[in-house]
């Protein structure tokens, strides 16, 4: 969705956010606020602003934000404390049965 998104961006001369200083913004779904960052990958992912203890996240779905603003999945890994996690795995506009996979 979000390269849907970035590609729609660009041709209306729309700004992309810069990953260093991420991009402010609200869901379409659910207008929740939440940052763009670009992951290691290149691609884009919304994050959820503000930190989550890592033990109510499940591996997979922990995310670091880099110094220079790209989104690193964590996978199994395990931070000493917090982590972020993707807008898109809490969406409420998302369907119930996928959001209750993350909650």
């Amino acid at each position: 969705m979000a390269a849907i998104e970035l590609g729609t961006a660009a041709r209306q001369l729309r700004a992309v956010p810069d990953p260093r200083t991420s991009g402010g913004t609200s869901c379409k779904r659910c207008g929740a606020s939440a940052e763009w960052h670009r992951t290691v990958r290149g691609k884009w992912i919304l994050i959820e602003p503000g930190e989550r203890a890592v033990g109510s996240v499940p591996a997979g779905k922990r995310w670091r934000i880099a110094g220079d603003g790209t989104a690193v999945n964590l996978g199994s890994a395990i931070p000493a404390d917090t982590c972020r996690i993707s807008h898109f795995d809490l969406c409420p506009a998302r369907s119930a049965g996928a959001a209750a996979a993350v909650a």
